[in-house]
C-alpha cells in the first residue's frame, strides 16, 4: 500500500509540474499574441495585398517570435508599448518562476522529493507556480484587450470564433 501511495504522490508532482509548464507556455503564447495585436497588425495591415498574404505575414511574425525566450518576448513587448508597472512586476516574477521550473526545479528539490513532507512542499510550490503563471497570463490578456478591440476582436467575436472551431472539431 505504501508503494502505491508513494507512486501516486510522485505522479501528482509530475502532473502539477506539467501543468505549471503548460501555464508558462500559455503566457508565452499570450505574449506573442500581444505582439501581434499591439505591433504587427497596426504597423503592417496596410502592406498586405491579399488575405493570403496577410495570413502568411501574421504566421511568419508569430513563428519568429516563438523562437524568442520568454525574457526576450517580455523585452520585445516593452519595446513596442508601455507596460504598466504592476504587470511588468508580475511578468518579471513569472519569468523567474518559469526559468527556475524549466532549468533547476527538480535539481533544487532532489532531497525534498525523497520525503512525504518534501513532496507536500513541492506540490504546494507547483500549485503556487501554476497560479502565478496563470495570473500573469490573465493580467496580460486584460492589458491587451483594448488593442484587440481596436482591431475588432471583441469578446463576442472571439466567442463566436471559438464556437465555430468547436463545431468544426466535432465537440
Amino acid at each position: 500500500m505504501e508503494d502505491e501511495s508513494l507512486s501516486q504522490e510522485i505522479k501528482e508532482i509530475y502532473a502539477h509540474f506539467g501543468l505549471a509548464i503548460y501555464q508558462a507556455q500559455c503566457l508565452e503564447h499570450g505574449l506573442v499574441n500581444a505582439l501581434v495585436f499591439i505591433d504587427h497588425i497596426p504597423n503592417n495591415r496596410k502592406h498586405a495585398t491579399s488575405a493570403t498574404e496577410w495570413s502568411e505575414s501574421i504566421d511568419s511574425f508569430m513563428e519568429s517570435k516563438f523562437e524568442f525566450t520568454l525574457g526576450r518576448m517580455i523585452r520585445e513587448l516593452s519595446s513596442v508599448t508601455t507596460i504598466e508597472p504592476g504587470l511588468q512586476n508580475l511578468l518579471s516574477l513569472a519569468l523567474k518562476r518559469r526559468n527556475w521550473l524549466a532549468h533547476g526545479y527538480f535539481k533544487d528539490r532532489a532531497e525534498d522529493f525523497l520525503t512525504l513532507k518534501g513532496r507536500a512542499k513541492m506540490l504546494a510550490e507547483l500549485q503556487e507556480s501554476q497560479e502565478l503563471l496563470a495570473d500573469a497570463d490573465s493580467a496580460l490578456e486584460q492589458a491587451v484587450k483594448p488593442a484587440m478591440e481596436r482591431i475588432g476582436l471583441t469578446d463576442e467575436v472571439l466567442a463566436a470564433a471559438y464556437k465555430k472551431l468547436r463545431v468544426e472539431a466535432g465537440s
